[in-house]
């Protein structure tokens, strides 16, 4: 490996670390899911994933038109290889985790997440926040990593988007374009600018970006299109299954709408009333920050992503329905909020099937921080 693969490799052993308390038990719940999807026995299902990923990896693009992915393949590689062997897991199932979103929407996506709230600043400097949603059979007890994610103090976060027909992206190739962002850029503008030309790579989903200076932006993305909100006092937030800037909103409401009658359902269905719940969130979690404003303490963030109402637009969410014919609950199974000049984090787990009941809150010092980037 030549230095930088090598440093691919360092952070995907990394991450790999991270998981591996769960990732035998999360590989095999998302084979099942691959299977689900696919309507096909997991072995099938594995067999074409693996092979499609493959293809991906041979369809490199132009590297006039984008000289950052020369070398990217054996990047990508050596971050796979470094991710199964920190995971003490297999590098198929790595590849499985890398592009089962592909395979179900048809499109290149990126990993999702759920909500996200920054303060530039506050009584204990930068915070950010997180739930991390899902479903009772995703419950976890996984401690929260670190989320400065290279030495110039660089912050990406991402959540699910929820677009449901998308476009297709003329490009395949899985550039990792969060990691190259942790590699080239030191500034969110210059993140912004390296994820919006590398539009057609990444996406579905929600990315906030946040820089040392304590600029931020949210880019709300689907396969080919993005929409821009740059912060103009540094607060931020998104949360999974919205958009705010009014294009890109328009677009992804209209991606909902035609894929309802291809499944015969109306706006009475689940789906309608739970895209409809996510929007009421959405706005939920943006006045909250916006009051915030007056006083943004680590208190404050604190009522903010533990906000709960009993409503289907609560921030933190405890398993309540947004429609009868919902099939599953979701929870905020694992709260974080990141003290990032603390280097520390706060974060708690919620206990399904108890609504509202969750773990203490407890406190993880990240000691000695050293990233590869």
């Amino acid at each position: 490996m030549n230095p930088r693969e090598r440093n691919y490799y360092e952070v995907g052993w990394r991450h790999g670390r991270d998981a591996r308390a769960g990732a035998r038990a999360n590989a095999q719940l998302l084979r099942e899911s691959l299977s689900q999807a696919l309507r096909v026995p997991q072995s099938l299902a594995v067999a074409r994933v693996v092979a499609d990923y493959e293809r991906r990896l041979e369809s490199l693009p132009s590297l006039i038109e984008y000289p950052e992915l020369r070398g990217m393949r054996e990047c990508v590689l050596a971050y796979n290889r470094g991710v199964a062997e920190g995971a003490d897991t297999s590098l198929t199932d790595v590849i499985l985790r890398a592009n089962y979103l592909h395979v179900i929407s048809g499109t290149p996506v990126a990993v999702p997440g759920c909500t996200l709230a920054y303060f530039p600043a506050s009584d204990r400097g930068p915070l950010v926040a997180n739930n991390n949603d899902g479903t009772a059979r995703w419950k976890h007890a996984d401690a929260p990593t670190w989320i400065v994610s290279n030495r110039a103090g660089l912050i990406v976060g991402c959540v699910s988007s929820g677009i449901f027909d998308d476009e297709v992206s003329p490009e395949q190739f899985p550039a990792p374009v969060y990691l190259m962002a942790d590699e080239l850029c030191g500034t969110f503008s210059e993140a912004v600018d390296l994820l919006t030309r590398l539009n057609y790579f990444w996406g579905p989903c929600n990315a906030l970006i946040a820089d040392r200076q304590g600029h931020s932006a949210v880019i709300e993305k689907s396969s080919c299109r993005y929409g821009l909100r740059k912060s103009a006092d540094g607060f931020a937030a998104t949360t999974e299954m919205s958009a705010e800037e009014p294009a890109f909103k328009s677009y992804l409401w209209e991606t909902r709408e035609r894929s309802l009658r291809p499944r015969g359902l109306t706006h009475d269905s689940a789906d309608w009333a739970y895209w409809q719940a996510c929007e009421r969130r959405s706005a939920r979690l943006h006045r909250l920050v916006e009051a915030a404003k007056a006083e943004p303490t680590f208190a404050t963030m604190e009522r903010i992503i533990y906000d709960h109402t009993g409503q289907p637009e609560q921030v933190h969410m405890d398993g309540s329905k947004c429609h009868p014919d919902q099939a599953e609950g979701e929870w905020s199974l694992r709260t974080t909020i990141w003290v990032v000049d603390e280097l520390a984090a706060q974060y708690s787990f919620a206990e399904p099937p108890v609504s509202g009941h969750l773990t203490p809150r407890r406190w993880k010092q990240f000691a000695s921080i050293d990233p590869v980037f």
